[in-house]
């Protein structure tokens, strides 16, 4: 076949993968799927935080890149707070990634069989798709991995005549978009020595380049990462996705096997199990890095392999998890690799058997790295809004507990979508008498929004002891969401005698900004204060609270009204009342603060020592008491 026909083919199947990935990229987006939790963190604070705001500590145990925040918080200036207008950063810049995994894999492999290759498993992966369309950095990490790696390798005359400049700016721009940048500017740094030593001699420009980096690097470390409020709990949360440091032990192994059925089959790049693949896969990634060595293609190994094992280091030393949504940016290189081994196989299967028995090959290496993608699009499995419609429609005025989409409920409550503003957060894992120590002054019916999967947020056993006593008059599930209508475990008396202050108060308290979902957790030694009208007169306050323990020692809590210290105690397992006393001297505000004196944590233990408060009750009291 003459050559121009072939270039000509090649062309109209490029054009037509590149415009099968704007086309699933674009419906994924425009399907206005709800927000979930993890988006809704971030959304809030989006929502109620200015562009100042957005520079200091996030709340909800969040963290992000200054430009991503700014740039999003632009986007939702302009377009509204909406679904849309959080997910057009990704979305735009996803489509930006189209172009440039075909030319980037063109270049490494210097083959347009393998870049056409790569360019659809790429343009159908599900997971680059889903996180194109979602309130998360993830995305942005992937566009500026190809950016930075179009810009050191591309040969375009104008980009190879500028090029130390263009790496200078990008760089610095995406380490302020991207906190995995770090990897891929590393790599490059690596090239450039690769380069060095090709030509013997030291390029000046990359030093300047370098050097750029290395300022606005540690200039954003210093400034935004360094010490950052969130650390820690971010570390005790990812405790998993952080890989053991003696690669020889039992504990690596498992964590390789985890990992690596992650990256290749579940959650990254979506191959199928079936076929045989299961063994196709990873033995085409091993040709691949095998062939890419015997033809001295270095280049390649330090875009694809070596970001892997830069961040796997990372992970050992805990300093970046190694878990699917962290290493997203990795997909463009894992295909290459996959694509390239693919490309070797079949260049011998071209020169022993036939050309036509190649291409049926590479034909089926593109259906088996696919069909998930295919079976699976478009990714929406979480859905909340046709629950909260239910509880607007049927219990708008109704006492609602929420357990795992407690930001959610919070984030679409202030956008005004749901309407029960009579909601307070539940906790995670409790016992059915734990729980019905929260629900205890319910007097008539009430709703429980909760996940569908009750493992989840650890609401088996109440769901179950719920459904023992029969109190469950009504339920409503969609997808993982779940609404039910509880009855009261019994009726409950009024007791006049008493001001309570109760978790609805406390949400609305500035002091009560929660995280990670748990409700009106103590993470720290900072303290909380509540504020209340109280007559003259002598007073029991009466907290209701438990604590989670490390070493075996229980959160101690040291209680204030108006400053003036009225006592301590140790919390227990389970909700407890400790009662302490004071007199209200004149009529007025009465300021209850509560501090943490002994928070502490221990990661390799997975414990951390937090308070949790239920209520806190003021009774009237006399000297006596």
């Amino acid at each position: 076949m003459d050559e121009k026909v072939i270039k000509r083919i090649l062309n109209i199947l490029v054009l037509a993968v590149l415009a099968l990935g704007v086309y699933m990229r674009v419906h994924q987006f425009l399907l206005g799927r709800s927000l979930w939790e993890d988006e809704a963190h971030f959304a809030l604070n989006f929502l109620n935080r200015s562009y100042l705001g957005l520079l200091k500590p996030l709340d909800y145990v969040q963290a992000g890149p200054v430009l991503y925040l700014l740039t999003v918080k632009t986007f939702t200036l302009i377009f509204g707070y909406n679904e849309y207008a959080f997910r057009a950063l990704p979305f735009i810049l996803s489509l930006v990634t189209l172009p440039l995994i075909y030319y980037i894999i063109k270049e490494l492999t210097k083959s347009s069989v393998a870049a056409l290759m790569g360019l659809f498993l790429f343009s159908v992966n599900l997971a680059v798709i889903y996180f194109s369309s979602e309130l998360k950095p993830y995305g942005v990490d992937v566009c500026l991995y190809l950016v930075m790696v179009f810009l050191a390798t591309t040969e375009h005359a104008y980009i190879a005549k500028h090029r130390h400049w263009l790496l200078a700016v990008a760089g610095c721009v995406c380490m302020l978009y991207s906190n995995a940048s770090f990897v891929v500017l590393f790599c490059i740094a690596c090239y450039m020595l690769l380069n060095w030593y090709n030509a013997r001699r030291v390029n000046k420009g990359d030093i300047l380049v370098l050097a750029s980096w290395a300022v606005v690097f540690l200039a954003n470390y210093f400034v935004f990462i360094y010490h950052h409020p969130s650390e820690a709990q971010q570390k005790y949360n990812y405790t998993f996705a952080f890989a053991p440091a003696n690669v020889f032990s039992h504990e690596f192994l498992a964590f390789i096997k985890l990992r690596y059925n992650e990256i290749f089959f579940d959650l990254m790049l979506y191959v199928s199990r079936g076929y045989g693949f299961i063994y196709v896969a990873p033995f085409l990634f091993v040709v691949g890095i095998v062939y890419a060595i015997c033809k001295r293609q270095y280049a390649l190994l330090i875009f694809t392999l070596l970001p892997v094992l830069v961040h796997l280091v990372m992970s050992m030393l805990h300093v970046y998890p190694f878990v699917y949504r962290l290493i997203l940016y990795l997909v463009p290189g894992l295909i290459t690799l996959l694509v390239y081994g693919a490309y070797a196989v079949a260049l011998l299967i071209a020169r022993y058997l036939h050309m036509v028995v190649a291409a049926l090959f590479v034909l089926f290496c593109c259906y088996g790295f696919t069909l998930p993608s295919f079976q699976q699009y478009p990714l929406w499995f979480r859905e909340v809004k046709p629950s909260l419609d239910y509880i607007n429609r049927n219990y708008a005025h109704t006492n609602l507990y929420v357990t795992t989409p407690y930001t959610l409920y919070k984030y679409y409550l202030q956008r005004g979508y749901a309407k029960d503003s009579l909601f307070e957060g539940i906790e995670w894992n409790i016992t059915p008498k734990q729980y019905y120590e929260v629900t205890d002054d319910e007097a008539t019916n009430y709703v429980l929004l909760h996940a569908t999967d009750p493992s989840v947020d650890g609401y088996a056993a109440v769901l179950a002891d719920l459904r023992k006593r029969n109190l469950i008059a009504k339920e409503f599930q969609y997808k993982t969401y779940t609404v039910s209508e509880i009855k009261p475990m019994r009726p409950h008396a009024t007791d006049t005698n008493f001001r309570t202050i109760d978790e609805r108060s406390l949400a609305n308290t500035k002091a009560f900004d929660l995280n990670n979902e748990h409700v009106f957790a103590i993470w720290s030694n900072e303290p909380v204060s509540v504020s209340t009208d109280l007559p003259e007169g002598y007073y029991r306050l009466s907290i209701v609270s438990k604590g989670t323990p490390l070493g075996g020692i229980y959160p101690h809590l040291n209680v204030a009204v108006n400053k003036d210290s009225v006592g301590s105690y140790f919390t227990t397992a389970t909700y407890t009342s400790a009662d302490l006393y004071f007199y209200q001297k004149q009529a007025g505000t009465a300021t209850i603060t509560v501090r943490m004196d002994n928070d502490a944590q221990d990661l390799k233990k997975r414990e951390d020592r937090n308070a949790f408060i239920h209520k806190i009750y003021i009774n009237k009291a006399t000297m006596k008491n």
